[in-house]
């Protein structure tokens, strides 16, 4: 039966490769000789106009459909810049090819039977096309703009939620739920059943609280999984839709890990005192722990907390707002602009949103007042709690 299932997607998946590019929005670029699809892996890039040479490194292809399916940097959104020209933008991972390259590409039908697509940069009359430099059957391939032919023609897939899906591949398993976090360039909303999106409203020093997160889920926005399936298919997502900004969300992301090639050097390290990230507690169960990795991986969440935070972190639904003029235990903890006022406990500490450590002060139980630096989220660890407060 897998088999049928996988011969019928397979040729679904073969029937939609003859897409045209019909307006404003999301693809997967794949190369119609070698089959592999483009990857955007870091944001660095650049053009030569006078040698007719691009630095293209920050682009990757691979072949396999089943390897994108949950990776966001092959999701690119291509937007027509100026019609008639042919200029586009391709965007996804918080950049694009303006961002890059400071330049747009052109993308021209160049057989309408098949769908496939030239693409080239031009600039004072010269025009310079790319393709896939990798004429092998290996898996990986790179960016090539030295030569023409039918490498270098394209295929643009349209997102959909049938044949050519984004769908959620989860990490971890626990009570019968499978979780995982996302940092997505793309907003999106859930198509299939049993799945929840979370984010982390805040934590002290056996929890972190989070919020279900209804309707779409806005651009660049960090969040928890849970899902009742443990395979993409069955975690299928709409991509699209518009939502507000998250403001008491202070889950982190990053888009890029690439620390390979040192042209493109992009990466978050993970240091063990101020990060934590989702995993399997010693219990058993999910929550926010320390890790041996010594990089942030791409597109996932993680917690910035202040140093001397317990390794392991339970989830928790309880409301947890933030703290503002309420009391925690012993203390009490409340903002008016950027003065920070706290009693009812002998030591205060306070740390920015990056884990530093700002300001600090003992005595505290007949309240003391602390000017924050600047405006911004902030971490209060009075006595044995932590809470966050917003300074104007």
């Amino acid at each position: 039966m897998k088999k049928i299932i996988a011969t019928a997607f397979s040729f679904l998946f073969a029937v939609s490769a003859y897409a045209i590019i019909n307006g404003d929005g999301y693809y997967r670029v794949q190369n119609a000789k070698t089959q592999r699809y483009i990857y955007v892996l870091d944001d660095k890039g650049k053009l030569n106009l006078q040698a007719t040479t691009a630095e293209l490194g920050a682009l990757q292809l691979w072949k396999d459909f089943n390897k994108t399916v949950s990776d966001p940097s092959t999701v690119i959104y291509v937007t027509d810049l100026n019609g008639k020209k042919q200029e586009y933008d391709l965007l996804t991972q918080g950049t694009g090819v303006m961002k890059i390259i400071d330049h747009p590409v052109s993308i021209r039908l160049a057989n309408k039977s098949t769908g496939e697509y030239s693409v080239f940069g031009r600039n004072s009359g010269l025009t310079k096309y790319i393709g896939d430099g990798t004429r092998s059957s290996a898996q990986r391939g790179y960016l090539t703009s030295l030569d023409n032919g039918e490498y270098y023609r394209w295929l643009f897939h349209p997102i959909d939620v049938e044949t050519n899906y984004f769908g959620i591949t989860p990490e971890f398993d626990y009570a019968g739920h499978y979780y995982t976090t996302l940092y997505a360039d793309f907003p999106f909303s859930f198509y299939s059943h049993g799945m929840t999106a979370y984010y982390v409203s805040g934590f002290d020093n056996n929890n972190v609280y989070i919020k279900e997160i209804n309707g779409v889920v806005p651009r660049s926005t960090p969040v928890i999984i849970k899902t009742s399936n443990t395979e993409p298919y069955g975690n299928r997502l709409n991509i699209g839709g518009s939502a507000s900004n998250l403001s008491d969300n202070i889950l982190k992301g990053v888009f890029f890990c690439n620390h390979d090639d040192a042209l493109h050097y992009n990466f978050v390290e993970y240091d063990k005192d101020t990060m934590r990230v989702l995993g399997r507690l010693s219990d058993g169960s999910i929550g926010f722990t320390t890790t041996n990795l010594k990089y942030l991986p791409r597109n996932k969440a993680y917690l910035v907390v202040p140093a001397g935070t317990p390794e392991e972190l339970h989830l928790s639904t309880d409301d947890h707002s933030g703290i503002v003029d309420t009391e925690i235990s012993t203390a009490t903890v409340c903002i008016d602009g950027r003065e920070l006022y706290v009693s009812g406990v002998e030591k205060v500490e306070v740390f920015n949103i990056a884990g530093s450590r700002v300001a600090g002060v003992n005595g505290a139980m007949e309240g003391v007042t602390v000017s924050l630096p600047s405006s911004g989220l902030y971490f209060v660890k009075a006595g044995n709690k932590v809470s966050k407060v917003f300074a104007q």
